[in-house]
């Protein structure tokens, strides 16, 4: 008998977001056409992958959910840049971690090509097949949802930056929350390479561009984006100065939480969305999940 077929999905986060993995899963699978189908790849933080594995269980204890959880632990040059920017972000120091964990998925999971990544901060309210078929990556690398240009990304770049001449001001930004790439790709491309190139010039001087994934993967894949439509990836909910129009929320296959303020939150923003899928005592009004 053949394998089945895999339709392989990544999401990394820490302990601190494990109600938001577990919602983000139930969300998959609700609204799958062939949930069987699906194989779940999810990176922790080290010494967490047991604490998830049992929330898992509980959180489908009567379905069969195929998956596997690796632990990331950065090395040392990325645990240098992470502590020299902590001073422009807001992320606590384990996020910041988990979330450049997805620069690393071609070392953690050698024999993986084709997936979709996932931030833990939403749900999927599509069939991910339509995403993964969607995005073709003949021609790209990374298929994801543009948001500005790097002329207009407010607060992106310093585009007086000798490093960043280059750039064609025109050319899009993406959100890297939800994307769709390929790690054979990774692997003959050098992107790996590329995103720490980009993360030791920014190392030298933090003031230039943003700090976090989102710049570093602008620059590592620019001019190599295959542009994905708005409603595969509808935020940022999670930011008050955002509204987010009502038809995009209800026509948004998914919805992500990018932000400060998160679904799970006593008073989270368009928490009513997220609600349906939480784990049953905080869907039940019973506590936080912080």
């Amino acid at each position: 008998m053949s394998a089945r077929p895999s339709l392989d999905l990544v999401l990394c986060t820490d302990r601190m977001h494990f109600i938001g993995i577990l919602a983000a899963l139930r969300s998959i699978v609700s609204n799958a056409a062939r949930p069987r189908d699906l194989s779940f790849h999810l990176v922790v933080g080290a010494e967490e992958s047991s604490e998830l594995a049992r929330a898992i269980g509980e959180c489908f204890p009567e379905r069969e959910l195929r998956y596997r959880i690796r632990e990331f632990r950065p090395s040392p040059f990325l645990e240098e840049y992470i502590r020299a920017g902590r001073e422009l972000t807001y992320a606590a120091y384990t996020s910041s971690v988990m979330n450049f964990a997805r620069f690393y998925l071609s070392e953690l999971y050698p024999e993986l090509g084709k997936y979709i990544y996932l931030d833990a901060d939403l749900i999927v309210r599509g069939d991910v097949a339509e995403l993964f078929e969607l995005a073709t990556l003949d021609r790209h690398a990374i298929a994801a949802v543009p948001f500005s240009t790097f002329g207009t990304w407010d607060g992106g770049y310093d585009l007086a930056s000798p490093h960043l001449r280059h750039l064609d001001l025109e050319a899009p930004v993406f959100n890297n929350g939800i994307y769709v790439s390929d790690l054979e790709k990774w692997r003959e491309q050098g992107i790996l390479p590329a995103l720490e190139g980009w993360m030791r010039i920014h190392r030298q001087a933090l003031d230039e561009f943003v700090f976090g994934t989102q710049s570093i993967m602008n620059l590592g894949f620019y001019r190599n984006l295959e542009v994905l439509p708005s409603e595969w990836n509808v935020n940022p909910l999670g930011d008050d100065e955002t509204p987010i129009p009502e038809r995009a929320l209800e026509e948004g296959k998914i919805l992500h939480w990018a932000g400060r303020r998160k679904p799970w939150d006593p008073d989270g923003p368009y928490r009513e969305h997220w609600l349906p899928y939480a784990p049953a005592p905080l869907a039940a009004g019973r506590g936080t999940g912080a």
